[in-house]
């Protein structure tokens, strides 16, 4: 190991790949953390459970009984500044691409990431069959005017490395004339 300025640098590939790895786990652990402390900073007056955990409880509910494994990814402040409206289509969408999944693509995994920043986002990648040329796509139609709606979008295709991708995007700020 060298020292360049007060930053070691690993010479060995090996050792470098895990440096790696752990690295990105605490980044994804120090984004669970702040998910957690956002979710209980929601908490106080309203009945209704936040969003976070709303995702959370769908995801959970859906994917084991339809046989799917599942991966959840959750970022941003989800349970402060998400209009109500919003929140339920996009709990909406989640259902309908998780359902989409294990029915129509024999999907037997899922993963789930849901950011809020700028937009609320919902992706949503299988490993199933991938999506097939039929005309009927009503759940989908439903899930795009759900979007337009809010003024966002809707798009599903082929997943980088079989079956399928839905985006699921909805502007938290008003548009700008």
């Amino acid at each position: 190991m060298k020292l360049q300025g007060t930053i070691p640098l690993i010479s060995r590939p090996d050792a470098a790949d895990r440096a790696s790895s752990v690295v990105d786990d605490l980044d994804a652990t120090i984004r669970d953390i702040r998910g957690t402390i956002f979710s209980l900073q929601a908490r106080g007056s309203t009945d209704q459970p936040a969003l976070r955990a709303q995702i959370a409880e769908v995801v959970q509910e859906m994917a084991e009984p339809l046989g799917m494994s599942a991966a959840l990814q959750l970022e941003g402040r989800l349970d402060s500044h998400i209009p109500v409206s919003i929140g339920e289509d996009l709990l909406h969408a989640l259902r309908e691409a998780v359902s989409n999944a294990a029915r129509h693509g024999q999907a037997t995994r899922v993963e789930v990431t849901v950011q809020a920043d700028a937009d609320l986002a919902l992706t949503v990648r299988d490993n199933g069959t991938g999506i097939k040329g039929t005309s009927r796509r009503s759940g989908l139609a439903n899930l795009a005017r759900r979007a337009e709606h809010h003024g966002g979008t809707l798009t599903v295709g082929p997943a980088d490395g079989g079956g399928t991708e839905l985006c699921w995007r909805a502007p938290l700020s008003p548009p700008t004339p």
